[in-house]
């Protein structure tokens, strides 16, 4: 059997990788990669005229073919409640019956979406079937970072969440090359060709998907202890001396503790209070600042403009965007997150608010509607190092290990419901009744300058921090302003709601999945 010889010819590339590992992390970042590239296929195909001219309709004011703003918010708004459907499906599944079923599962839900969406004939069809690839797409933000968190070593799991976080920003890049070039072509094969192009990635997940173990931890959890030795075996063991069991006695140990958690109540209880509210902030601003305008009707804006080709327009975008990526991962923990968070937040409240002030300009020339573009094509590259991942790390760093998960689900909540509103709302706002075009920066402009005062005077820095550091600065009542620059004055013991040993690959994989779910 293959796995079983992988197993005992397992090679070790550096100290905490092996070739096993690196086998099993790929297939995960193939489904990483499918989760980016197909978000990016459905929200710049929309914006193809064939596309327009086969699911939308006539519009007698415009003289051309497209989408009612209430079938263009449906169109990327009701796929969200099913993206929440796939999150709620992927834990419940992924805890009784293992993560490898979740992948499996939700890859085989991927491809049946897709096969609705390349066979659509209406737009009803076209909506079920994005529908049913944001099921995959929710399923994806769940199992992927925990099921990664819970089999790569603690020293290397810093680098394997930056490639995490870049799989998912490159896919996104390379679907945008793909949509650019079959733009060009002028009938229905310029979107079907993109939605052909995903089937490539969950099959492939699936025909590797033997390279994947199930989660050691998982196994421990369940009882299943000799499974666990022989999954910790298959990933890290290089040599025949490789101590598994007692790997797998110290992730039993860290599930025992990880067993003790917090009530709903212990939330607003003490410095918890100011904790849940803060991180209920951050949440709400990493969408309510327009990342929904940038990532799904970017493509349709910019063609609304009328002077740059939009899908070339989406292809730089996403450039820039691999390099705000690029900042966020190797300069965040060096700089902190609050100097880093003040640049790139000014520069993005200064792009959508010059970006609504040329919307005012009655006739605009040509000029001011290139610079409309420019403003809407810089604002991703600088949303993702403040509002986005910045805040996103902000907020999983915030609350206490015993309280993360509710913390996390009263912070997805905020925040899904918030994108919901957003991604509802924008086409109302961009189109009739409202035609507020480019105006909208106004709105996400006035709401990231209120962001920026909120960070100012309550923005934590916790970088660099233990989660006894973050647990004394609190109880200290420490300004925000000086949280820099603070250091611990003693060592405390760990308060009943916390103790600095149990961060586990749960509280990392927390961390992950809120790096990469503010999709742009």
């Amino acid at each position: 059997m293959l796995v079983s010889f992988l197993t005992n010819h397992n090679k070790r590339v550096t100290q905490n990788v092996t070739r096993n590992l690196i086998l099993s992390t790929f297939v995960l970042g193939l489904s990483v990669f499918t989760f980016g590239f197909e978000t990016t296929v459905l929200s710049t195909t929309q914006a193809m005229t064939p596309f327009e001219r086969k699911f939308g309709e006539w519009l007698p004011g415009q003289d051309r073919h497209g989408f009612t703003s209430a079938k263009l918010s449906y169109l990327n708004s009701l796929p969200l409640i099913s993206y929440s459907l796939g999150v709620i499906f992927g834990a419940q599944v992924g805890e009784k019956w293992g993560r490898k079923l979740v992948l499996v599962t939700m890859n085989l839900v991927c491809i049946i979406g897709c096969l609705v969406c390349i066979t659509s004939k209406s737009y009803s069809q076209m909506l079920v079937g994005r529908m049913i690839i944001y099921i995959h797409v929710g399923i994806e933000a769940w199992l992927v970072p925990m099921y990664q968190a819970e089999i790569v070593p603690a020293a290397v799991r810093g680098t394997f969440v930056a490639f995490y976080a870049f799989d998912h920003i490159f896919a996104g890049l390379i679907s945008s090359i793909v949509t650019n070039f079959t733009s060009k072509i002028k009938d229905d094969n310029c979107w079907l060709i993109p939605f052909g192009l995903m089937f490539i990635w969950p099959v492939l997940t699936l025909l590797l998907a033997f390279l994947v173990p199930e989660s050691p931890r998982w196994l421990v959890r369940q009882g299943r202890y000799e499974d666990a030795v022989k999954s910790l075996r298959y990933l890290n063991g290089a040599e025949a001396d490789y101590p598994a069991e007692e790997e797998a006695k110290y992730l039993l140990e860290a599930v025992e503790e990880d067993n003790v958690k917090g009530n709903w109540s212990d939330m607003l209880k003490g410095t918890n209070r100011k904790r849940t509210l803060h991180g209920t902030i951050a949440a709400f601003l990493t969408q309510a600042t327009g990342q929904s305008f940038a990532s799904n009707y970017g493509t349709v804006f910019i063609k609304s403009i009328g002077v740059f080709d939009p899908f070339t327009a989406t292809m730089i975008k996403r450039v820039l965007l691999v390099l705000g990526t690029a900042i966020v991962i190797f300069f965040v923990d060096k700089t902190g997150r609050r100097p880093m968070f003040f640049v790139a937040g000014t520069l993005t409240m200064l792009a959508l608010m010059t970006m609504g002030g040329l919307g005012m300009v009655a006739n605009p020339s040509r000029s001011v509607k290139e610079g409309i573009v420019a403003m809407s094509m810089m604002f991703p590259a600088t949303y993702f190092p403040s509002f986005g991942a910045n805040l996103l790390v902000v907020k999983s760093e915030i609350c206490h290990v015993k309280l993360r998960d509710k913390s996390t689900m009263v912070f997805f909540t905020v925040s899904n419901l918030a994108n919901f509103v957003v991604t509802f709302t924008l086409p109302f706002l961009l189109n009739e009744p409202a035609w507020l075009g480019s105006k909208v920066g106004f709105i996400f402009g006035g709401i990231a300058l209120l962001g920026l005062f909120w960070a100012v005077f309550w923005m934590p820095e916790l970088a660099n921090k233990t989660l006894e550091d973050i647990d004394e600065m609190f109880e200290a009542g420490v300004p925000a302003w000086h949280t820099r620059d603070w250091k611990p004055t003693r060592h405390v013991e760990p308060s009943k709601l916390e103790d600095p040993d149990t961060t586990s690959e749960k509280d990392v994989a927390d961390k992950n999945t809120r790096l990469v779910t503010s999709t742009i």
